[in-house]
């Protein structure tokens, strides 16, 4: 009788031991305080720093800070910004410039971000008047949608699959500052 009771103790502590795996930890969102708001142009130094990314790529992602800096309108990515009756955003293209993209590193990041309780930034990159680049600080967004695949040019004109993430403002509607600025700089939000 003792050996069924030992026998019963093993399995309940297994059991416990699988739920715990399964469970995932949320902790809360990282309130970041910057130097500027939505709808402010900045400068790379600016966003890279206050972020604490490298600013490499489309997708950058800081793991201490627990978000994902997405930067829109890097060439060859074909990336649409939009507005619809139920919220404002862009068709995001993920990471990789040539070749086929795979979901892994930033593209997964950027996937698993509300699993992961990750904040997402978007940046619109341009050129100013004096031919250099900077960026509009557009705001939080969330991924609407999981991503699709779609087919677009690489970096050396080759057709290849890419991934389109489906990013929409947080609140719903980009902010009016985030708007008139890219009105201001001839920036197309598509209406669809």
């Amino acid at each position: 009788m003792a050996w069924h009771f030992f026998l019963w103790i093993i399995r309940f502590k297994k059991n416990v031991v699988r739920k715990q795996r399964k469970s995932k930890f949320k902790p809360q969102e990282i309130i970041m305080k910057l130097s500027f708001k939505e709808g402010d142009w900045v400068d790379f130094d600016t966003w890279t720093t206050e972020f604490g990314v490298s600013g490499q790529s489309g997708i950058n992602t800081s793991k201490k800070n627990r978000l994902i800096v997405c930067t829109t309108d890097i060439p060859p990515y074909e990336d649409d910004w939009y507005s619809n009756d139920q919220w404002d955003g862009v068709r995001f293209t993920g990471q990789g410039l040539e070749g086929n993209q795979k979901l892994e590193k930033a593209n997964r990041s950027l996937k698993e971000a509300a699993d992961t309780n990750t904040t997402i930034h978007v940046l619109r990159k341009s050129l100013n008047e004096n031919g250099k680049y900077r960026y509009l600080y557009c705001g939080i967004f969330v991924l609407k949608t999981l991503p699709r695949k779609a087919e677009q040019k690489d970096i050396n004109g080759n057709k290849r699959n890419v991934f389109v993430f489906n990013l929409a403002a947080k609140n719903g509607r980009l902010h009016d500052d985030v708007k008139n600025a890219m009105k201001q700089a001839g920036l197309k939000i598509r209406l669809i």
